[in-house]
């Protein structure tokens, strides 16, 4: 559930350091943050999720907006802490990078097909045949739901270049769904607004 009009009211008390506020925007914000990281291979999302919200606290005096501009702005954050993950683990060779393809992302397909093509093939080996950003727009698109607009100033591209990752990732899905399951081709929509989420809450942020 969101904020909704206490927002405004919880983020002033947060910038004043309440710890209430600070557990209520947690509550709200962590577990879909930490889903994002585990869907792109963070090698240790619990600490990059602590890392994002410490980059939170030190930035919240210089935030203006409302509360999808909030969500949008933190996820924006955890991206970058996301990147820096990454770079450290790369210099790091022994510690195994985390594997994306093993990560559960609920996404269904909508559609009269949808039961039959998710007993026929997982979300995760699917995802697995994606590029970095690909995968990452798919996430953000569908199963966090956001905007063409906020995913683009979430990864720090233009929105024509999102758009082509999008259209990219759902040709490849669905010729990843094909070979898996002949004859399903056509059953995964065209634009991600059209897929839905199993298994997770309602939408909170729309």
């Amino acid at each position: 559930m969101t904020l909704g009009s206490r927002f405004d009211q919880v983020l002033s008390a947060a910038t004043d350091g309440a710890d209430w506020a600070w557990a209520e925007l947690y509550r709200d914000l962590a577990p879909h943050l930490l889903s994002f990281l585990r869907s792109q291979g963070c090698p240790d999302p619990e600490d990059c999720l602590g890392e994002t919200f410490v980059h939170l606290v030190r930035g919240l005096a210089g935030f203006s907006g409302d509360e999808a501009a909030f969500r949008a702005w933190s996820f924006t954050v955890a991206r970058s802490r996301l990147v820096d993950a990454w770079r450290s683990a790369s210099r790091r060779p022994s510690v195994p990078m985390a594997d994306p393809t093993n990560t559960h992302v609920p996404l269904r397909v909508a559609g009269p097909a949808d039961e039959d093509l998710l007993q026929r093939s997982s979300v995760d080996e699917v995802l697995g045949t994606l590029t970095v950003d690909q995968r990452m727009v798919l996430v953000l698109r569908v199963v966090q739901q956001f905007s063409l607009h906020e995913t683009a100033g979430i990864m720090g591209k233009s929105e024509g270049s999102v758009k082509l990752l999008q259209h990219r990732a759902l040709a490849s899905l669905r010729r990843t769904l094909a070979d898996r399951a002949p004859g399903t081709r056509d059953a995964l929509p065209a634009e991600p607004d059209a897929i839905s989420r199993a298994g997770q809450p309602e939408p909170r942020w729309r």
